[in-house]
């Protein structure tokens, strides 16, 4: 699957909730995510735990750089029993990298999933990520226009993952 993506420094919280209530967005839930990263040359790979009770592991390559990127990516779920077993293989085959631990307000536009992200030890960043369902041409448009009206342009964007942020806060 394919997304956009765009991930800034977030200031203001009540201000970015106020302009999705606006445009019409709709709250999806509240996430706590554990997300373990392991070694990957061609990409990154992580297995997330939302809420104790639904895991995934997950695939994406992307460019690291601070304006909107296209993710490819795979996700496959896995059974609570099948956890444990895929975090001692990848750690045994990948090396384990890092813990990111997050608590994720999750809201939609459209094709486009809002993330406001609490991040442990780094903060709170808010994350677009819109969905390529009918061609790239569409998806950008939304993504622009997403972009507009939640005001984006005016913070920070940041270009790294938050696995590697908290590589070099080390």
């Amino acid at each position: 699957m394919k997304n956009i993506e765009l991930k800034i420094k977030l200031d203001s919280l009540k201000h970015v909730i106020s302009l999705l209530k606006k445009i019409g967005a709709r709250f999806e839930s509240k996430l706590k995510q554990i997300d373990t990263y392991y070694q990957c040359s061609n990409g990154r790979i992580k297995i997330r735990e939302i809420n104790k009770n639904k895991f995934e592991l997950i695939f994406y390559q992307r460019p690291t750089r601070k304006i909107s990127k296209i993710s490819n990516y795979r996700i496959i779920e896995l059974s609570k029993k099948q956890l444990p077993q895929m975090k001692s293989l990848l750690k045994t085959v990948l090396e384990q990298k890092v813990i990111v631990r997050k608590l994720r307000l999750v809201w939609i536009y459209k094709h486009t999933r809002i993330h406001i992200d609490s991040v442990s030890g780094l903060g709170r960043f808010l994350e677009i990520e819109t969905i390529v369902v009918n061609g790239y041409r569409l998806a950008r448009k939304e993504h622009q226009v997403v972009i507009k009206m939640l005001e984006l342009t005016k913070y920070r964007k940041v270009s790294k993952s938050y696995s590697e942020l908290l590589l070099v806060n080390d």
